[in-house]
């Protein structure tokens, strides 16, 4: 009986020494866009699988696929472009029709918050884009995916770096 006791108070004191530590999820407030003071905030990765989608459809010329989540007119800034470009599916499908072929390899996938204000996911890649006169384009480019109220993509900006 002794035994039975000093082993089942052991199994207790064993048990009650393990670690019980839980994933607790912080809104850590970081940053500041400087116009605004607004605080910066890490976003859903629900808004980077969207922007997964749109990429991966984009690479696949699916223009209708494209548009899945965004509104049906998009607000694009092109990096060669001051002034922003209202594109719908029919225009993206114009755009296609210059290519054979388009590869592109995101590097990264950055969504974030503006306290509340707007949802972007910002994304780096590389692209290759295959034209049917033979030319091929390759750029890095630096986007941001701007998300509305609706959950939908309504803005993309773009910029063209270089490593």
């Amino acid at each position: 009986m002794k035994k039975g006791l000093v082993l089942l108070m052991a199994m207790i004191s064993a048990l009650s020494c393990e670690n019980q530590v839980g994933e607790v999820q912080v809104d850590k407030k970081a940053g500041e866009w400087v116009s605004s003071g607004t605080k910066f905030l890490m976003g859903s990765d629900e808004q980077v699988e969207t922007v997964r989608s749109l990429i991966s459809n984009y690479a696949a010329m699916d223009a209708e696929a494209v548009f899945a989540n965004t509104r049906d007119s998009l607000r694009f800034f092109p990096f060669n472009s001051e002034e922003p470009v209202m594109m719908t599916s029919d225009d993206v499908k114009e755009i296609f029709s210059q290519y054979d072929s388009i590869i592109s390899e995101p590097i990264y996938f950055l969504p974030y918050e503006l306290d509340g204000v707007r949802s972007v996911v910002e994304v780096g890649s590389n692209e290759t884009k295959y034209k049917k006169d033979g030319t091929v384009e390759e750029d890095f480019f630096l986007e941001k995916f701007i998300f509305g109220e609706d959950g939908k993509i309504h803005t993309l900006r773009q910029w063209r770096a270089a490593w």
